[in-house]
């Protein structure tokens, strides 16, 4: 999978994180899975442009509208948590689609702390709260693994085609 980074136009290769050993893995990769990867700052503005370019990804390879919205709206959410509540200088977001599997989204971030993600219980009051169950809602399944691809996190969700 080749990592796009467009502010130093990185030739790195990253591979897709392997989901924790309880959750299923993603689909085979004999199914033709495709990968693609975005290296972006851990800033506001790289959540609209992850979710654009990865919106143009899956438009690409013929993935339903559905789909399509669905996804990017779980990267947003996993995008905004990681740049809201990481010390991060940067992210990366990542997916695997499968035309028979669906399409995993990955957020991986930079942040060495032990911090693990965790969904907070939202308030009528507050903005604030609501992502991992956003994520929850539209994915089959989703979690949290150590990144190997950074030093922090990479949180993953699987939606279904």
């Amino acid at each position: 999978m080749r990592v796009e980074d467009r502010s130093t136009h990185s030739d790195n290769v990253l591979p897709l994180s392997v989901p924790p050993t309880h959750r299923q893995p993603r689909p085979p990769s004999d199914t033709g899975t495709e990968t693609h990867a975005l290296s972006l700052p851990a800033e506001d503005v790289s959540v609209p442009r992850a979710r654009h370019e990865l919106d143009r990804w899956l438009r690409e390879r013929g993935a339903s509208s559905e789909l399509r919205e669905q996804a990017a709206l779980v990267l947003s959410e996993l995008a905004t948590n990681a740049v809201t509540h990481t010390n991060s200088s940067w992210i990366v977001c990542a997916a695997a689609y499968s035309p028979c599997g669906g399409v995993q989204v990955e957020v991986h971030d930079d942040d060495s702390s032990s911090h693990v993600p965790e969904r907070r219980t939202p308030t009528a009051e507050k903005e604030c709260g609501r992502g991992l169950y956003i994520v929850e809602a539209l994915a089959q399944r989703w979690g949290v693994t150590a990144s190997p691809v950074t030093q922090g996190n990479a949180v993953w969700a699987l939606l279904q085609a």
